[in-house]
């Protein structure tokens, strides 16, 4: 990531697909111009809350590489660096 496009104060600035990433997220352009174009701020991002529940806290590690049989995975990311 380019440092000329990280918006300071926002925290974490990725976020890489992956398998148990459960949504997923496009900023496009034609949007934006339409939130503009009927007076909707788009350049001041502000902090979402978006609720998510888990199957269950206590997964079961099914990898040959870690040697533990469950472990605890309270939440998925949060905008200050979680993801």
């Amino acid at each position: 990531m380019k440092k000329s496009s990280l918006i300071k104060g926002r925290g974490a600035q990725s976020n890489h697909p992956n398998r148990f990433l459960a949504h997923v997220h496009e900023l496009r352009s034609d949007f934006l111009e339409y939130c503009r174009a009927h007076g909707e701020p788009v350049d001041d991002p502000k902090t979402q809350y978006l609720p998510i529940y888990p199957k269950s806290i206590v997964n079961e590690v099914k990898s040959p590489d870690l040697r533990l049989d469950y472990s605890m995975n309270p939440y998925q990311g949060c905008e200050h660096g979680c993801v």
